[in-house]
């Protein structure tokens, strides 16, 4: 099977170092001081306990490659448009696309019956450049359920002992390619269910990295620290209740009634609190002095409120205290809009 990783960082190197580790040889495509480290180095994964190494195929060129049979995304949502060009030609008839991110997906209206109404969202994939650029047919829905880090170009370490890829078609239901994919991973040691309702398990996985993610960018604390805060918790669960109104409008149903909404926060919250002393995905990259997914995980969620006319206002104040500080330090760049 032809495997080539776009995007090859903390997730996409698990993932890749996982495979190799399994028999598989994904080509890995990569940029920068990524690209030279897995060159030179090759690439190393700390995966809890055990350590390995793995010499795998790394370029920038994608024409040299061709079309794959799978191909994985692991950039960040918001890199996804601007990288069509780049990715076009690992594209085939039969190729399957995976994009492995966080946050509201470019295909989340795909399979929707279409009421007139709006489908490709600014905050993700304005004027619909990567639902067409790859073909929404091409691609599989993923929810990615991992903790990793990468403390240098191609050095990646998993700090947790859940290493999940929920997969499904976004028109909804199994098909024979999710089988493909989930029999990929799973061989791979990785735990990969066909989910029978991806887009009430992604708004699920949305909790957690809607509030945690970009409060974690503002505060600059680690998912423990922020988590045992009780006015961190108690805006995280605000921004909870407003994710959930805005699927509600949606027609995604998170909780039967609201003791239920309550208990389902506040093991949110918990899980995200038990994740330890370890920084998000968005820390990481500001830290790091990388773009942050800001748009994707927050920015889609207020676009969608407002075009169902829910309110979402505490979600609306946290995404503009980061929005301004990553742009105070050059992190934050929003996509070329539509117009409409």
């Amino acid at each position: 099977m032809k495997i080539a990783i776009f995007g090859v960082g903390a997730v996409a190197g698990f993932v890749a170092g996982r495979l190799a580790r399994a028999g598989q040889a994904p080509v890995l495509i990569a940029r920068g001081e990524r690209l030279a480290a897995y060159r030179q180095n090759g690439l190393k994964l700390i995966d809890l306990d055990y350590e390995s190494h793995h010499d795998l195929v790394a370029t920038d060129d994608t024409v040299s490659l061709g079309p794959q049979d799978v191909v994985l995304i692991g950039a960040k949502a918001h890199a996804i448009p601007g990288a069509i060009d780049q990715i076009t030609p690992l594209l085939g008839p039969n190729t399957i696309v995976v994009p492995m991110i966080n946050g509201i997906p470019f295909w989340y209206f795909h399979g929707i019956p279409n009421d007139g109404g709006k489908r490709h969202l600014d905050a993700v994939d304005p004027g619909g450049k990567a639902w067409s650029g790859l073909g929404v047919e091409r691609v599989l829905g993923c929810i990615v359920y991992v903790m990793n880090t990468s403390p240098a170009p191609g050095i990646v370490q998993n700090h947790g002992k859940e290493a999940k890829f929920a997969l499904g078609e976004p028109t909804g239901g199994s098909s024979a390619r999710a089988k493909v994919i989930s029999e990929l991973l799973t061989g791979a040691g990785f735990d990969a269910p066909i989910s029978d309702d991806l887009r009430r398990d992604l708004w699920i996985k949305l909790w957690g990295n809607l509030s945690g993610n970009s409060i974690s960018a503002i505060a600059e604390g680690s998912c423990s620290v922020l988590g045992s805060d009780p006015d961190i918790r108690a805006t995280m669960a605000k921004m909870m209740r407003e994710s959930v109104a805005v699927a509600t409008a949606y027609g995604v149903e998170l909780a039967a009634d609201e003791t239920a909404l309550v208990e389902g926060i506040e093991r949110r919250i918990e899980y995200f609190r038990n994740l330890g002393d370890v920084p998000t995905s968005m820390l990481q990259d500001y830290q790091s002095g990388r773009t942050l997914e800001l748009d994707p995980i927050v920015g889609a969620v207020r676009e969608m409120g407002e075009m169902a006319g829910v309110a979402t206002p505490t979600i609306d104040t946290v995404y503009a205290l980061a929005r301004t500080k990553a742009e105070i330090k050059g992190l934050y760049q929003p996509l070329t809009r539509s117009g409409g």
